[in-house]
């Protein structure tokens, strides 16, 4: 608030200001709320050095030019920017910075609340973080956001990015519906205004069974008062290179101990294998033409005489092949909004176009949405607010993953020697057998990487609408209503192409095609009604009841051919067989009461208390009603307390809360119940069979009872905030088998016994550490960590799930059956090979010890630089492609004498380690070591090399392909440039242009891959892109 005296005039905040002579300005400074007298507060001329600070009484006079803007700043207190336009006497009263920590937030139901009144952990990411440097989803973008929140991003096209919140998977909800496995690709991350995250069950417990861990809020965009504004945002970005690309050797090619040979592909020669252990390449012979040893290979001429294949020299012509396969990738992101809006209500209409070609020739993906949505005053008391999008994804072709044939890195890193350039095998149908025979270098195990990108095809196309509407009405002064509904429904359809001499290990199609239908509806109904009221000024209280019903309906279909009559022909009629058909169809209800009640008490006290009720269709009869409470307070104790100047703002806060999971499999919601299943046909005539699982009658879904505690504090007027917490999760009766008599009919039962405790940290530090006229800096960072213990085993299994992991001990722990000495020094067979224990032993852990982000803004008059790093720290990840690179011959270490020694069939390798002397290790079931009266030696026995790496992979070489999961990344950089508003008077009302780039720089100690998805599965290379954003608004 700034008021203005002695003169009965005043200006808005937001007055031009001109330079006119300078005159005498005073007045005082005081406390918005106590109305106390500042002293040592600072006023001065914006823009320069001149200034002067209040007197004790909060009295301050300077002279400034008649039209000028003053800063006013005090520590712990906000900032303000006046514009004096021929006003000498200033009443300034300034607020205390902590508001900017007691902001409103959304919460669970849509339901807002200030946010320090919460009494558990919640973050906030604005949708303008989002607007520049894109990611393919919105979802992706709040990766190392938020401290809790682990947001794994594959390097594939159009595979999700996997999510985890304090080590489970959360609910999403979008503009305060709830929608259980949401689409990230359905969002367009342009229509974003804010996106909240309650971490703990605590947070969501409003949701019941969906909300057992935490919730993404996602709050969409609406119209503003005014006239009509236009807004596009545009963005184009290229891959420049490549963050992590698998480096291969280039010294061998394809073949066996040294030898290469082609007959016909088919294994006539040496060929047939299928191993890049051949003979050396480049290597001289006098007696040839060409001055290089020479053999015949799969492009080799035949000699028009003799019909004979004519040797080629045998020489690296594939030193490139990976990037030469691959195309430059592109995400190409364009959205355009408009709206408007009066004291009755507004409008925004939006769309948008996200295209992605992928780094497979031939794979891209389209992504477009349109939404339109309003808010209207139908009276005084009533009040509507709708919004409805339609979002499109489509796509020709995306390329398969994982390690298998129908991967293109399965053959292009793996599988292919430097001997051929990758190239040469654009012509990827043999001449006069187009449709029916692929042409390639061995067609005994592998296909063509381009045969695959342009033959073998995924289909994909799904068709999403998602909306909702929601009337408010207030019924008295303290008493207000709400109805809100909303729905999600998709058409998705799915096509596979598979082509004539496609291999897949020892199949050989003969042509394939299938067709997946998967339609989808839900819609989700909740009545709130509300009660608020002041008591005293110490003491109000605001109190909401209200149910909801939910309701989902999902249904496949599938039908596929078995074989083709007729090649390249995809139809169903066209199957040589029968085809083979399925369909599924599933349905469930919830019906849901709850209440909330929040109580302030002395202007520092909050306490909150909730319950909700589930009655869910597809639990069993007698155990499908559940009840979830959740308690919590926070205390203020800035607000009560005398704390040193130092500290701004300082909350604690505890909240406790249990939640089940309200299904017994979250991909079969009638897992509970006992029916026949479809089994084989024999002579065409369908077969059922009765499971041998027994279910147990009291089955109950897997429950979570969360604890949550935590401080936020803020320091030298909130320059400097800190939020930490901790929770403990204890997460019982998980579902398990049991082995049983088989004299009962069955083998086991599906019965409650697990429990686990799930707990972790969380630290957010933000702030801005330096900020003046000209320049502002703004950055926060934020560490956590979750780890799972077993905390109860099932009854009758010795106090172990599984075979090694124990009762307080952590279940992500990873076990190795490779001989080790207790100082875990590799142990050999005295054959030289590689030994094997009866029982695996630890070898570390998976999970990271911590994940951490860092987000920062710097802004220099027009100018801004924004920048994000992210990564992990500890935790093993095991490479499928380190692995088989090693098996197969790809890998750079792989290169070595010991491979020439193993060429010419001597053995001369001599694995490090130890063999058995004497002496033996006696184990218990569960494989802990008894007695160990062993005895060692150093190993000498020398074997051949390309044999002891086809046997072992390299495992004792490489600690069993278990790599360090560290890695720091720079997640995105952009720099903005703001144009002046004069330049473009009457043009534009705004607009800016960015230099943007994703994933530019990476440290990591696992070679060859990307440790952002925590998994290696013959992954797809990480891409560095750059380009530019362009924003305007009319």
């Amino acid at each position: 608030m700034i008021s203005f005296i002695g003169t009965g005039l005043s200006e808005p905040a937001n007055a031009k200001a001109a330079i006119f002579p300078p005159e005498q300005i005073g007045g005082t400074v005081t406390d918005s709320v106590s109305g106390k007298a500042l002293a040592g507060v600072t006023i001065r001329v914006k823009g320069t050095t001149v200034g002067t600070t209040t007197d004790a009484n909060g009295h301050f006079n300077l002279e400034a030019p008649e039209k000028t803007t003053l800063m006013v700043s005090y520590l712990g207190y906000q900032t303000k920017e006046i514009l004096v336009n021929g006003v000498t006497s200033l009443n300034i009263q300034l607020s205390t910075a902590h508001s900017a920590l007691t902001e409103v937030v959304v919460t669970a139901l849509g339901i807002k609340k200030e946010k320090k009144a919460l009494a558990y952990a919640t973050q906030e990411v604005s949708g303008a973080s989002m607007e520049k440097a894109k990611s393919p989803t919105a979802l992706g973008s709040l990766t190392g956001m938020v401290a809790g929140l682990d947001i794994s991003n594959t390097t594939d096209l159009f595979r999700n990015p996997g999510i985890s919140l304090r080590g489970k998977t959360p609910l999403i909800v979008i503009d305060g519906i709830p929608e259980p496995g949401a689409d990230p690709w359905k969002i367009n991350a342009d229509d974003i205004e804010s996106v909240t995250v309650l971490k703990g069950t605590a947070a969501a417990a409003l949701y019941g069974a969906m909300g057992i861990n935490g919730a993404i809020m996602y709050t969409t965009k609406k119209g503003k008062k005014g006239k009509l504004s236009v807004e596009i945002n545009s963005s184009t970005m290229f891959q420049t290179g490549y963050t992590v690309i698998p480096k291969v050797q280039t010294q061998y090619g394809d073949g066996d101990n040294g030898v290469y040979a082609y007959v016909d592909g088919s294994g006539s020669g040496t060929e047939g294998g299928g191993w890049v252990w051949g003979p050396k390449l480049d290597q001289k012979d006098p007696s040839a033409s060409s001055g290089y040893w020479e053999t015949t290979q799969y492009n080799s001429p035949r000699d028009p005489n003799t019909g004979k294949l004519i040797p080629l020299p045998w020489i690296s012509r594939g030193k490139n092949n990976i990037k030469n396969f691959f195309q430059t990738g592109l995400l190409s992101t364009n959205s355009i909004s408009a709206s408007a809006g009066n004291d009755k209500g507004s409008f925004r209409l939006s769309a948008s176009n996200i295209y992605q070609r992928g780094l497979v020739p031939n794979t891209s993906l389209t992504n477009s949405s349109f939404t339109v949505g309003g808010d209207y005053a139908l009276t005084s008391r009533l009040h509507v607010d709708t919004k409805l999008t339609y979002n499109k994804e489509y796509s020709d072709n995306y390329p398969t993953v994982g390690y298998g044939p129908p991967n293109i890195l399965y053959n292009l890193i793996l599988w292919i020697g430097p001997d051929i350039d990758i190239r040469d095998l654009k012509n990827y149908w043999v001449k006069g057998k187009e449709g029916l025979q692929q042409r390639n270098y061995n067609l005994s195990w592998y296909n063509n990487p381009y045969f695959v990108a342009y033959q073998l095809l995924n289909g994909y196309t799904k068709d999403n609408s998602f909306g909702e509407a929601t009337f408010s009405y207030d019924i008295a002064k303290d008493f207000s209503l709400k109805f809100r509904n909303g729905f999600n429904e998709y058409a998705e359809d799915e096509t596979y192409k598979e082509p004539y001499s496609y291999i897949a290990y020892s199949y050989i199609s003969k042509g394939n095609y299938s067709v997946s239908k998967n339609n989808y509806f839900d819609i989700t109904s909740d009545l709130l009604l509300n009660y608020k009221h002041t008591f005293s000024k110490d003491f109000n209280i605001s109190v909401t009841a209200g149910g909801s019903n939910f309701y989902a309906n999902y249904q496949s279909d599938y039908a596929g051919t078995d074989g083709l009559t007729i090649p390249g022909f995809y139809n169903l009629a066209n199957s040589t067989n029968p085809p083979k058909v399925s369909n599924t169809i599933q349905q469930r209800r919830i019906f849901s009461l709850y209440g909330m009640l929040d109580v302030e008490a002395l202007h520092f006290l909050y306490f909150s208390f909730t319950g909700r009720r589930d009655q869910i269709s597809t639990l069993p009869v007698n155990h499908n009603a559940y009840f979830y409470p959740s308690a919590g307070i926070s205390a203020v104790l800035s607000d009560a307390i005398r704390l040193p100047e130092s500290i701004s703002f300082l909350k604690v806060r505890a909240s406790w809360a249990e939640v089940n999971s309200g299904v017994i499999d979250k991909n079969n919601p009638y897992a509970q119940l006992l029916v026949y299943g479809i089994g084989n046909k024999w002579n065409n005539t369908p077969s059922l069979y009765w499971p041998n699982t027994a279910i147990s009658p009291d089955l109950k879904p897997a429950t979570t009872l969360s604890g949550e505690y935590g401080l936020v504090l803020g320091l030298f007027g909130n320059k400097i905030n800190v939020d930490a917490t901790f929770f403990r999760n204890k997460d019982y009766n998980n579902l398990t088998t049991i082995p049983q008599s088989q004299a009962s009919g069955y083998s086991s039962v599906l019965t409650n016994a697990l429990a686990y405790i799930r707990k972790g940290w969380e630290f957010v530090l933000s702030g801005t550490p330096v900020e003046n006229d000209n320049f502002k800096w703004q950055t926060g960072i934020n560490f956590s960590n979750v780890h799972t213990w077993l905390k109860e085993a099932a009854p009758g299994q010795d106090g172990y799930y599984g075979t090694y992991i124990k009762e307080g001990q952590r279940t992500d722990g990873i076990y190795i059956t490779q001989s080790e000495t207790p100082k875990g020094i590799p142990i050999y067979n005295p054959n030289g090979y590689e030994a094997y224990d009866s029982y695996a032993h630890f070898f570390g852990y998976s999970n990271p010890d911590w994940i951490y982000g860092w987000q920062n803004s710097l802004t220099y008059k027009n100018f801004s630089l924004s920048f994000s790093f992210d990564g992990r720290l500890g935790g093993l990840i095991y490479s499928t492609t380190n692995q088989k690179m090693w098996w197969g011959g790809t890998s750079p270490g792989t290169v070595n004498k010991y491979r020439d020694d193993a060429n010419e069939d001597k053995s001369t390798y001599v694995a490090p380690g130890v063999v058995i002397t004497s002496g033996s290790v006696t184990y218990d079931a569960h494989g802990n070591i008894i007695k160990d009266t062993r005895t060692y030696t150093p190993n000498t026995t020398p074997v051949n090399y390309i044999s002891f790496m086809q046997t072992t992979s390299g495992d004792m070489l490489n600690h069993y392909f278990y790599y360090s999961g560290t890695y720091i990344r720079l997640r995105e950089l952009a720099l903005t440039y703001t144009v002046p508003s004069h330049w473009i008077q009457g043009v534009f009302s705004a607009a800016s242009v960015s230099l943007i780039g994703n994933d530019l720089f990476m440290l990591a100690k696992i070679p060859n891959v990307d440790p952002d998805a925590e998994s290696d599965d013959l992954q797809t290379p990480a891409i560095r892109s750059l380009g530019v954003n362009i924003n305007l608004k009319f």
